[in-house]
């Protein structure tokens, strides 16, 4: 068992009195267990499973392109602190130029603790989707840690959908980094609806001239479930854009806390930056965190940012239940529906139907 992991750090300190500004973790156990992937690809994209090595056997993608990044180096959400785990399994995606296609599945049988790492590397020209998803039984309990690193080059675009559908008793650790060149565009949507304890982290580097980087997050927290979440955008690149929102339901005495930053360095002029969360709370025994922060240091740059928190108008609630309804599937209605809008966005109907018939199954059982 590792003593103890700080996690989740706001790059600027600001609420030491409510100690929300990092996360320490005190009970993660060191990965023992293996979570083979199932990997489908389609397109200009091959896997390679020993990093240091090309598809081909060479040394041709041992590095990724990107102003000569290292994925070893490449920063990420959660911070170093991830580095305890371990290596972890590492496996490498490489798109050559057009569209391609991924499919990462890891199913997780009851009790293992795994770690495994991605490395994306998207070349010039190439624009790639990667689905990850993350399942197992309802009633299993274990460790699931995944680390996901992207380097984008000149006028790549990466799609990168991540759906948690864990049992309620895992613990889920969820890293995230990324690097953009010119004109280089990251998509990020993540869907965390399963797991006892969700750690979440993303980090996104806007290095080159008009790089973008949008993330969309939905959440479903129930039965004390704890979400923990760190997004930070760097913008270094002049006319560098990000947009990160967050839209989420809370019940059931679950506690959520989600950190967003967006960092304008010196030298990144005309850049824009956008972050939101809402929030819906369904019972009165949640605990709802939200920290929206920009810090600056370049003049010619437009940031915004906000947070919208309420609970189920009680109109609504009165009109659902007049046509029929019990007040609890009218308040699962409302939950569903906030992922629903979300699932539009996944492009991929298998994916989609998984995601249905989970959410069929707890609302099912009660949860």
């Amino acid at each position: 068992m590792i003593d103890e992991m700080l996690i989740n750090q706001l790059p600027a300190p600001t609420w030491n009195r409510l100690r929300m500004n990092d996360t320490k973790l005190a009970d993660i156990e060191l990965p023992q267990d293996i979570c083979e992937p199932r990997v489908f690809l389609q397109g200009s994209v091959c896997l390679n499973k020993n990093k240091n090595t090309g598809c081909c056997g060479c040394s041709e993608h041992a590095l990724c392109s990107v102003h000569g990044s290292n994925f070893a180096k490449m920063p990420t959400g959660m911070g170093e602190a991830i580095n305890k785990l371990g290596d972890g399994q590492t496996l490498r995606l490489i798109a050559d130029a057009g569209k391609s296609t991924a499919s990462v599945t890891l199913r997780y049988e009851d009790g293992k603790n795994c770690f495994n790492r991605l490395e994306i590397e998207a070349k010039a020209g190439s624009e790639l989707t990667v689905f990850m998803t993350y399942i197992s039984t309802a009633q299993a309990a274990g460790q699931a840690s995944v680390q996901t690193k992207i380097a984008a080059a000149a006028g790549a675009r990466v799609k990168l959908v991540q759906v948690q559908l864990l049992g309620q008793s895992y613990v889920q650790l969820n890293d995230v980094g990324c690097e953009l060149d010119d004109n280089a565009a990251f998509e990020l949507l993540q869907l965390q609806l399963g797991s006892k304890r969700i750690y979440n982290g993303v980090r996104t580097e806007l290095i080159g001239e008009a790089a973008d980087f949008n993330a969309a997050i939905g959440y479903y927290g129930r039965q004390e479930q704890t979400i923990d979440m760190n997004f930070i955008a760097n913008h270094y690149g002049k006319k560098t854009t990000c947009e990160m929102t967050a839209d989420g339901v809370l019940q059931g005495g679950a506690k959520k806390i989600y950190r967003g930053t967006i960092d304008f360095r010196n030298g990144c002029g005309g850049a824009v930056g956008d972050e939101k969360e809402t929030v819906l709370l369904l019972s009165d025994d949640v605990v709802n965190q939200t920290i929206p922060l920009i810090l600056c240091s370049e003049e010619d740059v437009q940031g915004n940012h906000g947070a919208s928190i309420g609970k189920l108008d009680e109109n609504l609630l009165f009109y659902l239940c007049s046509r029929g309804f019990t007040e609890q599937e009218a308040v699962d209605m409302m939950a569903k529906a906030k992922i629903d809008a979300l699932c539009r966005r996944i492009e991929d109907e298998d994916t989609v139907q998984l995601v249905q018939r989970y959410l069929e199954g707890v609302m099912h059982d009660g949860e």
